[in-house]
């Protein structure tokens, strides 16, 4: 009976290696699915940010069935945190690396519509993706990619063409960090998937509303959906993806903000989200239990923080 499956599996598993595609594209990360739902839509302006020194104010907490491992809820503007668990516990916040890579990169100031290739050493160890190696698209499509649906192959060729080597990029992380005033976060490459990359949910929100003060970055992580041109092997492949941030399809206005996920740190989440009467609020979820309940817990927190009758104040 053994025999007879082998004989069975035999043509399928040569067929699979003689297509050329890599192990990697077995594999695919929750944040990297591209799925066409919504139309495109024109970009906000960033976020002013006037602090990021945050205020713990006297905090009711009745939210006791949130299960992510740390969250946080805090009026940007004035500085007031309006919901909180765990914020200073350190923990591994996945993808939300990306929002640090995308500051130090921008910092370079690269021509934008300049061109570069995804190399196989992007490739390696990144994940699936629908962007092959050797195909070509504009830094601008690389940090939407990165940014809207978490891609780290081209999270991994924004660092590797940004000028700086891979180790002077993750200190440069590092660095930025500290000058923005996160006090309990540590970097040790630029896409996320190691475990080691650390952070509190309380300097994810500076981190969060320190990146959308960036007109481009805000406007990335703001879009539902977007298109792009790629040239692979000289032909064009159109491709289109779509944010993983699901609260954008919500009720909320929401601003921006960046998804993550890994084994070790469960399901991320921070967003900044405008009220009807413009207070401007972060939040952050970190080691969500699934996918759903970072969203679902997101959702209930914001609501909640801003239906207090002493928010912002």
């Amino acid at each position: 009976m053994l025999k007879r499956w082998i004989q069975f599996l035999v043509p399928f598993i040569a067929l699979f290696l003689i297509s050329g595609v890599p192990w990697g594209e077995l594999f695919i990360s929750p944040d990297e699915v591209e799925i066409v739902k919504e139309a495109d839509f024109e970009c906000d302006q960033a976020i002013p940010l006037k602090e990021l020194h945050f205020t713990k104010t006297a905090l009711e907490n009745k939210l006791h069935h949130i299960r992510s491992k740390a969250a946080l809820v805090v009026d940007i503007e004035k500085g007031n945190i309006l919901f909180e668990k765990d914020m200073e516990k350190q923990l591994p916040i996945a993808s939300l690396t990306k929002l640090m890579t995308a500051l130090v990169f921008l910092e370079q100031n690269l021509y934008l519509n300049d061109t570069a290739k995804i190399a196989w050493s992007d490739a390696k160890f990144a994940g699936r993706s629908r962007l092959r190696v050797g195909e070509v698209l504009t830094l601008k499509d690389l940090l939407h990619a990165s940014l809207m649906c978490s891609n780290n192959r081209t999270t991994k060729t924004l660092a590797r063409v940004s000028g700086l080597s891979f180790e002077d990029f993750v200190i440069r992380m590092n660095q930025k960090a500290k000058e923005i005033g996160l006090e309990n976060t540590c970097f040790y490459e630029p896409t996320g998937l190691d475990k080691s990359n650390r952070s509190t949910a309380l300097d994810c929100a500076r981190l969060l509303s320190f990146a959308l003060t960036d007109t481009l970055v805000a406007c990335i992580t703001g879009k539902k959906v977007y298109t792009f041109t790629t040239i692979y092997k000289k032909r064009k492949r159109q491709h289109q993806i779509v944010n993983t941030n699901r609260l954008l399809l919500s009720s909320l206005n929401v601003k921006g903000g960046k998804t993550g996920y890994n084994g070790a740190s469960g399901w991320c989440l921070g967003a900044l989200v405008e009220d009807e009467d413009g207070t401007k609020i972060a939040a952050v979820v970190l080691g969500a239990p699934s996918n759903l309940a970072r969203f679902r817990e997101a959702k209930s927190i914001i609501k909640w923080s801003l239906q207090r009758p002493t928010k912002g104040t």
